[in-house]
């Protein structure tokens, strides 16, 4: 049986809501174009350029988290003698550069999060954004300071964070990373609210305070920004997943019933010595607590993983079979 161009596919699925039926056809000759046809969507273009968006975010966040990680590293290592010996200086040295490439590196994911943030929403505007913007950032002096942090570091120098060790009173040990003032204010081009934010910080700027405070603005920003999206996009989003549940449970209906016609059978495996593997522990307790090799416990174990709900009747008594089942 020949291949299905794209337009053949269109053709056979017709208007919308596709038939499963129709999708089940045309998957089955050419499962590679119809995850196309499915992905040419309104709803799959706008749901791919918001993965690209989250990713966006994510990278963000994970730089974050190297650099608060590598400042963790500091303060646990440098409690102990051995970190200040001669012969740890490049030990040392290493800790301290991975944090200053922690600080250009979470400021240069910032300001590229803005940037695509503001491309996706001139292609998918919601309602309440500029609002949103302005309320979150526009104002935002934290925001406005690393937004030219990144100007500065990127195209002026690079000002190194000092780390500093202090007690504070019950003589608890406190290690920070500092941007020192002055190097700040040797860059003329600061915005007038990230100059406030420089000047409201008496000892410097706290490298790890900045950005912990920054990543929860943007995580709270952007989680407004993807429940915004599904009330102005969500239709057509919803028919786009839907249809790529449906023909990714075709997938999985060909691989278990190619596990219990002839996987399971010819190697006389007992599926429960796998089921860790698919199940979490609650849900194996779960599972446990009904009569063993029971059709209720099968039941329920077709229940947890079939998250697709492509268990027919047939394969249902297939997979019976499997667990060696005592019917009733």
């Amino acid at each position: 049986m020949s291949n299905l161009t794209k337009n053949e596919i269109l053709d056979i699925l017709n208007k919308h809501p596709w038939d499963s039926g129709n999708l089940r056809k045309v998957y089955f000759r050419d499962f590679q174009n119809t995850h196309s046809v499915i992905n040419e969507l309104p709803g799959g273009i706008i749901y791919s350029e918001m993965k690209s968006l989250r990713l966006s975010l994510n990278i963000f966040l994970d730089a974050v988290e190297d650099l608060i990680s590598s400042i963790n590293k500091f303060k646990y290592d440098s409690a102990h003698a051995d970190f200040w010996t001669i012969t740890n200086k490049p030990f040392t040295d290493k800790i301290e550069v991975t944090i200053q490439r922690g600080i250009i590196s979470s400021s240069m994911c910032a300001m590229a999060l803005v940037d695509h943030s503001r491309e996706f929403n001139k292609k998918y505007p919601v309602t309440g954004y500029e609002e949103q913007i302005k309320k979150t950032f526009q104002e935002n002096e934290v925001h406005k300071f690393v937004h030219g942090l990144r100007r500065f570091l990127s195209h002026i120098k690079f000002t190194k964070a000092n780390w500093n060790i202090f007690h504070s009173e019950g003589n608890t040990r406190n290690v920070v990373f500092i941007l020192s003032k002055d190097d700040l204010m040797q860059f003329n081009d600061w915005s007038s609210l990230a100059k406030s934010y420089i000047q409201s910080q008496e000892n410097g700027v706290n490298v790890e305070n900045l950005f912990n405070e920054y990543s929860n603005q943007v995580k709270k920003f952007h989680n407004w920004l993807r429940v915004a999206l599904f009330n102005e996009y969500g239709e057509k989003i919803t028919q786009h997943l839907n249809y790529l549940k449906i023909i990714e449970g075709f997938g999985l209906e060909s691989n278990w019933n190619i596990l219990l016609q002839q996987v399971l059978p010819q190697r006389n495996i007992d599926p429960y010595q796998y089921l860790d593997k698919y199940l979490t522990d609650e849900q194996l307790e779960n599972i446990y607590s009904f009569p063993f090799r029971s059709q209720q416990q099968v039941d329920r174990i077709i229940q947890l993983i079939d998250t697709h709900q492509i268990c027919t009747d047939s394969m249902r008594n297939k997979v019976y079979d499997a667990f060696n089942t005592n019917k009733t």
